[in-house]
């Protein structure tokens, strides 16, 4: 069997590396998968990419000139007719989200091909919240009809958030009766961790386990997420105790200084994401605070469960897709509200550190180990329990 996916995300985004490439690795270990052809787009040169591809998966790109750019649209039509040449009969076509699913629209065409959504949100909110399109513009119109088509076009449906699939269920029923719930989870590689390593970061970003308390935020500051609410929530810890420290882990280094750069005790670093694990295990806790929007009602964002595969429990706001219900079910955590008691909350955390870290690995084995769905990738490429 050959199984072709189709991104128009950027290929060295942290959250295809994350997200995908450990999803392909597991796809390429199914019994009867010969290959794996990738196509995806790349906005910034380097190579960080190919060394993270399992050895079954053959990649090809396209330039990415920005996603209204006629440029790269020639060049998501050169990708899916390339990605039709290489799809033969009996062929798994994954397109992640509905555009991608679109430009493999050729290679279904080939017999016996069977077409999957990789559903990771609702794209046509997702540019709304990013200024790409206006709400209820044509742009916006389109997105959402786009968005109609594969739901209903997909012979299966991969959604990252009980939240989503209740979405889909809500909008097109025929369509949810095909869709599997596999969360955004952690890559296998972020579990080994070398503690020579966190000890040297430990004195290199002059941070005491028995005196400070640390907050850590990984990923990017992009629309969807909360600045104001991560320096409130910092403010809020540095009034319970003066040693406080907040690390920030993200690309966004420029923007991040910029917000951020005045205040006593924050730590900002770009991390290659093979080395994120080193960093998480400097801290406290984990903040995921995010939007109340229809974008974040649906997601699984992946740094929740890395976080947590690192042992480190999360203040999550209200509204961030299954994230608030796994928190308090499995108390890993917090939710955000304007209650919240912060003195509590570092005494908890600050006594039970070891008990919190034996949790936390625990809930991130059983939601977020991907080995753990590989019935589900299995049900989704065949159609078949």
């Amino acid at each position: 069997m050959r199984i072709v996916y189709f991104t128009i995300d950027n290929i060295n985004d942290n959250v295809i590396l994350a997200q995908t490439f450990p999803m392909l690795g597991r796809l390429a270990g199914l019994p009867g998968v010969e290959r794996i052809d990738l196509f995806a787009l790349q906005k910034t040169e380097g190579e960080e990419y190919r060394r993270r591809l399992p050895a079954s998966v053959r990649v090809r790109v396209g330039r990415n000139h920005g996603i209204w750019h006629p440029w790269t649209w020639f060049h998501l039509a050169r990708l899916s007719v390339a990605a039709w040449a290489c799809a033969r009969p009996g062929a798994v076509l994954f397109g992640r989200n509905p555009i991608s699913l679109c430009c493999l629209g050729l290679a279904a065409l080939r017999r016996r091909t069977r077409l999957i959504l990789d559903y990771r949100g609702v794209l046509s909110e997702e540019y709304v919240l990013q200024g790409k399109v206006a709400r209820r513009g044509c742009l916006h119109r389109l997105l959402r009809q786009l968005e109609g088509w594969a739901l209903e076009r997909a012979d299966g449906i991969l959604c990252v958030s009980e939240r989503l699939r209740r979405r889909c269920r809500g909008w097109h029923p025929d369509a949810a009766k095909n869709a599997v719930v596999i969360p955004c989870c952690y890559d296998p590689n972020l579990v080994r961790r070398d503690d020579m390593t966190v000890e040297r970061l430990r004195v290199e970003l002059g941070v005491d386990p028995a005196r400070d308390f640390v907050l850590v935020y990984s990923g990017s500051l992009s629309a969807w997420n909360r600045p104001d609410l991560i320096l409130a929530a910092y403010g809020a810890v540095r009034t319970v105790h003066a040693g406080a420290k907040l690390l920030l882990l993200t690309g966004s280094v420029t923007e991040a200084r910029a917000i951020f750069g005045r205040e006593t005790g924050v730590i900002i670093r770009s991390v290659a994401h093979a080395d994120i694990q080193h960093y998480l295990a400097l801290a406290d806790l984990g903040l995921l605070l995010r939007h109340r929007s229809s974008v974040n009602r649906v997601a699984s964002p992946v740094k929740f469960a890395e976080y947590l595969a690192c042992g480190v429990p999360v203040l999550v706001s209200p509204g961030v897709g299954d994230c608030p219900g796994i928190v308090e079910r499995e108390s890993v955590g917090y939710v955000l509200r304007r209650d919240l008691p912060w003195e509590r909350v570092l005494r908890e955390i600050r006594a039970q550190r070891d008990t919190f870290r034996t949790r936390c690995l625990d809930v991130a084995a059983r939601y977020f180990d991907g080995d753990r769905y590989l019935a589900s990738y299995t049900l989704l490429i065949t159609g078949r329990g």
